[in-house]
């Protein structure tokens, strides 16, 4: 069922949290598709707070917001209309970022912090009291194509996850990385390591692709592996779930994530829900990107039953200006 609105304000629609929502840009006057996976209903808004502005998503429920004349900063929320208002940016924001809080947003502590995804880059301050951005590098060693005459390329951080006040990255095949907040003279991100053997899928096949993501959820880390068979992306073979148990430095599969569904998107973004509260079926991942780009359809993994189900919005999407992101309950 589709429903068409005029309206700016994303309030009305709080109780139909979490929304996929489908951007189209300067088309069909600036609006977004907005589809409800809990019930399949879809609206059509025109969301003053994506006009204009340069907006993140956070697994936490809050947007990242950056005006793209002012560079003025914010954290809105979508299901209340409330803004926390953060320092300008120095400059504009790299083409592909992630943004992530260290914790809930009710810590004094919690940081906000915005990965490059395109050189190995931070951008962090103080969610309150902050009075301005801190840029920090890092390495994590180079890309180096064999045989091939490129010169090798910094690598940089691709999947994180923020877990009581800590952020946690793939570093390496079977090595988990961790950057801690240390206010020292000038606040820093201090880096570590631990290793940790990496999940991995025999399918049979010659070879086999993974797409990794990590999420918090329960304030606990998880990993989410989507296995494909010899690298066909058409295709995923299996879903599998692991919780890091700090004592003894590896991932424990799950069957059972208990009363969460986890919802995973492009470039990363992971996040975990409440699934009775919010409509969704428990134990379930919710997987919506297309990694061939051609269509806005999503997958639903059960992964108690072991079960998947192909689900198609329920009427043609025009095109997009970027592809479909998650708008998520946030958390207190």
């Amino acid at each position: 069922m589709e429903s068409k609105a005029t309206a700016d304000d994303l309030t009305s629609l709080a109780a139909s949290f979490p929304l996929l929502v489908y951007d189209h840009g300067e088309q069909l006057d600036n609006s977004q598709t907005l589809l409800s996976v809990a019930d399949g209903s879809s609206h059509i808004y025109r969301v003053s707070e994506l006009q204009n502005c340069r907006c993140l998503e956070t697994p936490r429920g809050l947007v990242f917001i950056a005006d793209t004349s002012s560079l003025q900063c914010s954290l809105w929320s979508p299901q209340t209309g409330e803004k926390i208002p953060l320092p300008a940016l120095d400059k504009p924001l790299p083409e592909y970022c992630r943004c992530l809080l260290s914790d809930t947003i009710s810590s004094p502590d919690c940081l906000v912090l915005i990965n490059d995804l395109t050189q190995p880059e931070l951008l962090f301050c103080h969610v309150r009291g902050g009075s301005e951005w801190i840029s920090q590098s890092y390495d994590v060693g180079l890309y180096i194509i064999p045989g091939s005459p490129e010169p090798p390329t910094k690598r940089y951080i691709s999947e994180m996850a923020a877990v009581q006040g800590k952020f946690y990255f793939a570093e390496a095949p079977d090595e988990v990385g961790v950057f801690s907040f240390v206010q020292d003279r000038e606040p820093r991100l201090e880096m570590t390591s631990f290793p940790v053997p990496t999940p991995v899928y025999a399918s049979g096949a010659p070879q086999d692709a993974t797409l990794s993501y990590l999420l918090e959820s329960c304030q606990e880390l998880f990993l989410v592996c989507l296995f494909f068979p010899g690298c066909n992306f058409d295709r995923v073979e299996e879903v599998g779930a692991y919780r890091m148990d700090f004592s003894k430095q590896e991932w424990c599969k799950v069957i059972d994530i208990g009363d969460r569904a986890f919802l995973l998107g492009p470039h990363g973004y992971a996040a975990s829900c409440k699934a009775i509260e919010y409509g969704l079926k428990k134990g379930c991942v919710y997987f919506a990107f297309d990694l061939l780009g051609n269509i806005n359809n999503f997958h639903v993994f059960d992964l108690v039953e072991g079960t998947r189900e192909l689900i198609r919005p329920g009427q043609d999407i025009p095109p997009l200006a970027r592809e479909p992101f998650w708008m998520v309950p946030a958390c207190p």
